[in-house]
């Protein structure tokens, strides 16, 4: 008897959901709004005054990355110090910790909302310097939102 009262109770709960409406997202027409704090592809932050990278070479992102998924090389530089001259990110090895920006004193890179990354080659998911450069031109400072426990939404 019980039995047969469970299969009953069990199909109310899947004749009530049918009735439901459904909360599937279309997913390539329609989009998920991502939280402020997402972190997606590691990309090269360009300061929108100047139109140069903000990196300053100091390599502090490639030391603190577990898996070594970012290389850089430098040379000197006039204006900063040192500047970058090649900067690759292997971006299958990324494990999306954001130990990298939070390393860069001079907020250079930031993890972005880019989470698309599906390719049919695996030599398509290194990106390079101006590859990083181009994904991150629309990021600036005064833009990113800091989203912590206390102050949601708050721009820093």
């Amino acid at each position: 008897m019980t039995t047969v009262i469970d299969r009953i109770k069990g199909f109310g709960v899947t004749f009530r959901e049918m009735l439901q409406r459904p909360v599937t997202i279309q997913y390539p027409e329609e989009r998920r709004v991502l939280p402020p704090r997402f972190r997606g592809l590691p990309v090269l932050v360009v300061d929108p005054d100047t139109g140069r990278e903000k990196c300053v070479a100091c390599g502090l992102c490639a030391q603190i990355c577990p898996n070594g998924v970012l290389t850089m090389t430098s040379e000197p530089d006039r204006e900063k110090g040192r500047r970058p001259v090649t900067f690759t990110l292997n971006a299958p090895r990324c494990l999306f910790c954001g130990l990298c920006e939070q390393a860069c004193p001079e907020r250079a890179i930031v993890m972005s909302h880019r989470f698309e990354l599906s390719s049919d080659f695996r030599r398509d998911l290194i990106y390079d310097k101006e590859q990083l450069m181009e994904l991150g031109r629309y990021i600036y400072d005064d833009t990113r939102v800091e989203a912590d426990t206390k102050n949601v939404g708050t721009r820093i």
